[in-house]
């Protein structure tokens, strides 16, 4: 490829139209009507913004020896210069839906991210000869793994009450499932399925069973056949357990409501802290001298009994 090299990147003139084509059908809709044309004037004035900017405010990207322009912000109009030596990593992504198809390419470099959208340049040839050249002169980064931090997990679980738990380096550890007969929410108002954690390889590891239902409910975890926890709701709330394990620990755990922060503690005064990123996902952190599998299933399933009743 010849050095430097420009490519035009503005919205293309069949975007435009197409963002023309919701208004003249509120209108049709509405018969020209005082109303459709008020619900039509945000298209029309988001159409004509990208006309605009195609022809009032053309950008490029560019191409040279050691760096390349790229365009960010709003409306893609600021211009921001890159080394390739800076970018540590190059992803294609695409983003499919009934109505379009969408082609990106993704840089990552310490600061921020970039992306160049397929759409905005003249035509596909162009998108991969950019695409291309910038992977030919990216130097793939080597990958550092960090040591996996004791007692630091992430919990994703859905309503159904199948997920993922993570650790410290985001990779799957465990797998939680709700066996079901058929997956459904709300559940459990005549019978509760069972809670089973699995290991990487679908190897069941424990496995929890209502024992008593009415009035404050009781739970056994088992391991192999053998008990080796029981949980006890605490409060009418179902916000407050219990945690008796077989090897003499013993825990309280708490979700005030209204909050996004809560945990739990045991008798011998070790901690576990929760923060929510949503109801779906927790981040935890367990004491690590007292980090196990058994008490990261036992708050698994806590974190599925909180969403069962949300």
């Amino acid at each position: 490829m010849d050095l430097p090299r420009q490519y035009a990147y503005n919205p293309q003139w069949r975007i435009i139209l197409f963002c023309f084509a919701p208004a003249i059908v509120v209108l049709v809709r509405a018969r020209f009507h005082w109303i459709g044309v008020v619900l039509a004037i945000p298209f029309v004035a988001f159409a004509l913004v990208l006309a605009m900017r195609r022809l009032i405010f053309p950008r490029f990207i560019k191409l040279e020896q050691e760096a390349l322009s790229l365009l960010g912000g709003f409306l893609r109009l600021r211009a921001t210069k890159i080394s390739y030596a800076d970018i540590e990593l190059t992803q294609e992504i695409v983003h499919k839906s009934k109505i379009f198809r969408m082609t990106a390419f993704r840089l990552r470099t310490k600061e921020r991210k970039f992306e160049i959208i397929a759409t905005m340049l003249p035509d596909m040839a162009s998108y991969v000869a950019i695409r291309d050249f910038v992977n030919s002169r990216v130097t793939p980064k080597e990958k550092t793994v960090q040591p996996i931090e004791a007692g630091k997990y992430c919990f994703r679980c859905s309503y159904e009450g199948n997920g993922e738990i993570y650790n410290s380096n985001g990779e799957i550890v465990w797998r939680v499932k709700t066996l079901h007969r058929r997956p459904h929410y709300p559940y459990g108002l005549f019978r509760l399925p069972d809670f089973v954690v699995y290991d990487k390889g679908e190897k069941e590891l424990f496995r929890i069973k209502l024992e008593r239902k009415w009035a404050l409910a009781q739970f056994v975890m088992v391991e192999n056949g053998v008990p080796v926890c029981t949980l006890q709701q605490r409060s009418i709330l179902r916000n407050k357990f219990r945690l008796d394990f077989s090897n003499g620990q013993k825990w309280v755990f708490r979700e005030p409501l209204f909050t996004v922060n809560f945990g739990g503690w045991s008798e011998t005064g070790e901690k576990i802290r929760v923060r929510l990123r949503s109801h779906n996902i927790w981040y935890v952190l367990i004491d690590a001298k007292v980090d196990s599998p058994q008490l990261v299933a036992a708050l698994a399933f806590i974190h599925r009994e909180r969403l069962r009743f949300n």
